[in-house]
């Protein structure tokens, strides 16, 4: 059995300087690779040191990386951080993001990340990497975006990450071939309806993450989540699909090779 983090945030500061323990405990729960999200300025201006750092602490894991600027920081994008963006794209980064909206917190306002999450739109088309979304409380804006011929015709557009939307939101995407990433919200007792979405996606459109060190799982709920918490989510999504932990752990590794291109 082998696990796919498919998004955690190893460069903040709650987990950079536990780095070498947190793989070392990701190797033990059976998580064989991870990609590590470019979220914010100061990711984005170090990640190429940082990065290469990371992977030389354990050859057991495969570190991967993103690149991109979150939505709650669009105030701050600029000609220079676009210009490292497309740099990393160009480079090593396999995804673009975490882009997306979020109407939910007001760190940047609606008009300001909306043209931000175009420019990642067309980077995922111009270099033909998957988009990592980021949506709340905006999914009709998401949509309205992402509905381009130039990305639901890609055989893998990308990934609506940390999925909490609803049903008709999840179909929509799939039948534009995005992928739907369900994170340790899906353990939460108030998650009843996520975990109805969770037992409808088709194994081809099934991921997994843990978005540490947020929104750690059951048993571990309200404590800094990691890349090793992912195994949590994933029984219960064995127990929900009724999925043996070797044939999901199987379709979840395929589905995370394939949309990044690996």
């Amino acid at each position: 059995m082998r696990l796919f983090d498919t998004h955690c945030h190893l460069g903040d500061e709650k987990l950079r300087e536990h780095s070498a323990e947190l793989l070392e405990q990701a190797v033990s729960a059976g998580v064989e690779a991870l990609t590590v999200i470019c979220a914010d300025p100061e990711n984005i201006r170090e990640f190429d040191s940082f990065i290469p750092k990371l992977r030389a602490l354990n050859k057991n894991i495969t570190v991967y990386r993103s690149a991109g600027l979150h939505p709650h920081e669009a105030q701050h994008a600029s000609p220079e951080l676009y210009q490292l963006i497309e740099s990393q794209l160009q480079s090593d980064a396999i995804g673009v993001g975490e882009t997306g909206l979020d109407f939910f917190y007001d760190f940047s306002k609606p008009d300001v990340q909306i043209p931000v999450f175009e420019k990642h739109i067309d980077w995922s088309v111009q270099y033909n990497k998957p988009l990592i979304i980021h949506c709340r409380e905006a999914a009709k804006d998401t949509l309205r975006l992402l509905n381009r011929p130039d990305v639901i015709s890609k055989q893998n557009p990308g990934i609506l990450h940390c999925f909490t939307e609803t049903l008709d939101t999840a179909k929509q995407l799939v039948d534009w071939n995005f992928m739907i990433s369900f994170s340790g919200i899906l353990t939460f007792n108030n998650a009843t309806d996520l975990r109805e979405v969770a037992k409808w996606v088709p194994d081809t459109h099934l991921l997994i993450e843990t978005d540490s060190p947020y929104l750690a799982p059951k048993p571990h709920r309200g404590r800094t989540n990691q890349p090793a918490y992912v195994a949590h989510t994933f029984e219960l999504l064995c127990q929900l699909r009724g999925q043996s932990p070797e044939e999901l752990s199987e379709i979840l590794w395929h589905n995370s090779q394939k949309v990044f291109g690996l």
